[in-house]
C-alpha cells in the first residue's frame, strides 16, 4: 500500500489512558503521534531522496493498530470509517495543487517501472533501492528525464506512450483532439461535488485520488459524472482514440434514466477497481461521522459520503449536514471485486506514502475492508441483482490478510492469470519473476480475489526452450508459457569488430616479435625490445 516526524511513546495502553483522562482529541497512533497542523503544503523539491520499497505486512499492520483495541462495533460499517479517519489524518502531509508538484510527484507515484526502470535514474542504488538527490522535471518545457507513466483511461494493451510532462495544453491535440497522449490531473472524486471553494490543499490535491488521466478521454467523458455501468448502446459516446475506447458515458445500466439523463462515466475495465478504492478511501479520510474535527469542514477537509444515486448536484462544498455525494454505490462495489488489486496499485500506496503524503489508503492494504463497511453487492455480470448492507465482518489488522481478502474455507473454483508478468523472455538459468502478474482466484460463492502472492510456480529454466509456467493455489492449477533461450557462447556476445581488434593486436605482436621490437622475458611480459628498434631503425636508413 515512515519517512516522517516521530514522537515516540512509552505504550499504546498507557496513550490511550492519558488521553483518556486528559479529554483530548487529536489522533493517536501506536507508533504514530505526530500532529502537523492540517493542509500545511510541502515543497516537492525537498523530497529527493527517494525509497521505492514497498512496507512489509508487519508495517502495514502496525499502520492501522490503533484499531485493534476499539470494541467490535467500531470496526464494521460506517464506525469502521470513523475509525480510520484518524489513522490516516495522522500526520498526513500535503502539496499544493497549482504549484506543479503533483506533476512531478507523477514521476515516481505513477511510473511505467518496466518502460522506465529506476535503474536509468541517477541516484539510484540498486542494494537499497533507494534514490539519492533525485531531480523533478519542472514543466511540460522543463520535464526533466520525462519518464513513461501509467496513467487512467489509456488501453495498455495499445502502444502507451504517455510521459509525465504531457500536460494539457502543451500540443495542439490537446482536449477533444488528443491523439498525443496529454493528461490532466484528474480528480477522481471530481471537486465540484462536496469541496468546490477552491481549496489549495486537502482533498483537492490529495494525491490517493489525482492520478494523472488521459486529458481526451477526462474532457469528452468524464466531468461531473458519478460513476457506474453504463447502458451501452450503439448511440452510447465513447472515448475517441483507440487507446481510450474502453471509457463510455450515458445513462445508468442499474437506476436507469430516471433521476437524470448521460450523467454516469464508466472507465476501462482495468481501472475500474483503483478508481474505486479511491473514492473508498475518500469517504474515509474525509468524513464527519464522528461529529467532530478540529479542522472544521471546508473546502480543504470536506464531509463526503456513498449514495445509491445517479443524482449529480451543482458544484458546491459540503458542510457538517449537508454531505458531498458520490455514486453509484453498489457499481462501485462490483467494480472493486471485478477490477482486484494488482502490484501497480499497491506499490503506487507503498510510493505515496513512504515519500510524499504519509498516509495510506486502507481498501488496497485491506480490500475486504469495504465488505465490513458498505455489505455486497450481487451482480450477473454487468447487471445489477441485489444489494445487502449488512457488514460482512469486522476489521482486524492483525489477523486479515493484507491486499487479499480471507478465503476461510471457502472452496475456491478456478484460478486464472488476468494480467501476464512483465518478464516472458530468460536465458537458461535465469530465475522465473513474477513481478507485474496477477493470479485471480474465484471461489464457489463467485467472489474472487488476488492470490498471486499465496501461489506456487514450477518451470523447467535448466534448458532451452518454450516452457509451460504452472500456477497452483488450493488445489487449483493454470499455466501460461515463456521463452528460455540458451546461453550464448563468447563467440556469439562479442561484437564482429573486437574480435578484428584483437586479431590485429595479436599479428602486430607476432610482427613484432618477428622483427626484434619486441620480446618476451622470464616472467612471459611483453616488452619493447631497445635493440631491435635500433636495428629496425637502421635498416630503414639504409634502404634509403
Amino acid at each position: 500500500m515512515k519517512r516522517h516526524s516521530i514522537i515516540k511513546v512509552i505504550s499504546l495502553s498507557s496513550i490511550f489512558a492519558l488521553i483518556g483522562a486528559c479529554g483530548i482529541t487529536f489522533a493517536i497512533h501506536s507508533q504514530r503521534l505526530t500532529e502537523v497542523k492540517a493542509y500545511t503544503s510541502t515543497s516537492i523539491s525537498s523530497v529527493k531522496n527517494i525509497d521505492l520499497n514497498d512496507c512489509t505486512e508487519a508495517e502495514i499492520r502496525e499502520y492501522y493498530s490503533a484499531l485493534n483495541d476499539l470494541p467490535e462495533s467500531e470496526r464494521q460499517g460506517t464506525n469502521l470509517l470513523k475509525s480510520l479517519k484518524p489513522i490516516l489524518k495522522n500526520g498526513q502531509k500535503y502539496f499544493s495543487y497549482d504549484s506543479g508538484s503533483l506533476w512531478a510527484m507523477y514521476e515516481i507515484t505513477d511510473r511505467d517501472w518496466v518502460k522506465s526502470p529506476a535503474s536509468a535514474i541517477s541516484g539510484y542504488d540498486a542494494a537499497t533501492n533507494t534514490i539519492t538527490g533525485y531531480s523533478y522535471g519542472s514543466s511540460a518545457t522543463n520535464p526533466g528525464t520525462n519518464p513513461y507513466i501509467h496513467a487512467l483511461y489509456v488501453d495498455r494493451e495499445v502502444d502507451n506512450n504517455v510521459r509525465a510532462w504531457q500536460k494539457t495544453g502543451t500540443t495542439s491535440s490537446s482536449h477533444g483532439n488528443n491523439a498525443e497522449w496529454c493528461i490532466d490531473q484528474e480528480h477522481i472524486w471530481p471537486k465540484s461535488q462536496g469541496f468546490n471553494a477552491g481549496g489549495k490543499g486537502g482533498a483537492r490535491g490529495d494525491p490517493m485520488h489525482l492520478w494523472p488521466g488521459d486529458s481526451d478521454v477526462n474532457s469528452s467523458l468524464h466531468n461531473d459524472q458519478f460513476y457506474g455501468f453504463v447502458n451501452i448502446t450503439s448511440g452510447t459516446k465513447k472515448g475517441k482514440w483507440d487507446y481510450g475506447k474502453g471509457n463510455y458515458v450515458g445513462t445508468s445500466l442499474t437506476l436507469g434514466t430516471t433521476i437524470s439523463t448521460e450523467n454516469v462515466f464508466e472507465p476501462q475495465d482495468t481501472d475500474k477497481g483503483d478508481i474505486a478504492r479511491a473514492i473508498f478511501y475518500l469517504v474515509a479520510r474525509y468524513n464527519y461521522l464522528s461529529g467532530e474535527d478540529s479542522d472544521g469542514i471546508d473546502s480543504n477537509n470536506p464531509n463526503l459520503e456513498l449514495v445509491q444515486s445517479n443524482e449529480v448536484l451543482s458544484g458546491y462544498t459540503s458542510s457538517t449536514t449537508n454531505t458531498g455525494k458520490m455514486g453509484i454505490l453498489t457499481d462501485l462495489l462490483e467494480w472493486h471485486h471485478l477490477d482486484p488489486v494488482d502490484e501497480f496499485e499497491i506499490h503506487r500506496n507503498n510510493l505515496v506514502y513512504k515519500n510524499y503524503s504519509n498516509n495510506r489508503n486502507p481498501f488496497i492494504d485491506f480490500p475486504e475492508w469495504v465488505d465490513y463497511i458498505w455489505g455486497t453487492a450481487t451482480y450477473n455480470e454487468r447487471t445489477y441483482v441485489s444489494y445487502d448492507n449488512t457488514p460482512t465482518g469486522r476489521a482486524s489488522p492483525i489477523n486479515d490478510v493484507v491486499n487479499g481478502y480471507n478465503a476461510g474455507e471457502k472452496e475456491v473454483s478456478k484460478i486464472e492469470v488476468t494480467k501476464m508478468p512483465a518478464k516472458l523472455e530468460y536465458t537458461v538459468g535465469d530465475k522465473f519473476d513474477k513481478t507485474g502478474m496477477v493470479v485471480t482466484a474465484t471461489f464457489v460463492d463467485d467472489s474472487t480475489a488476488d492470490v498471486t502472492s499465496k501461489c506456487s510456480f514450477t518451470v523447467d529454466m535448466a534448458s532451452a526452450g518454450e516452457k509451460d509456467v504452472t500456477v497452483s493455489y488450493k488445489g487449483k492449477t493454470t499455466s501460461f508459457k515463456i521463452n528460455v533461450a540458451a546461453k550464448k557462447s563468447i563467440f556469439e556476445t562479442i561484437p564482429w569488430w573486437v574480435w578484428i581488434i584483437v586479431a590485429v593486436v595479436v599479428v602486430a605482436v607476432i610482427i613484432g616479435i618477428a622483427c626484434g621490437v619486441l620480446k618476451v622475458n622470464k616472467k612471459g611480459k611483453i616488452k619493447v625490445s631497445k635493440s631491435g628498434v635500433k636495428k629496425v631503425v637502421k635498416g630503414s636508413k639504409k634502404k634509403k
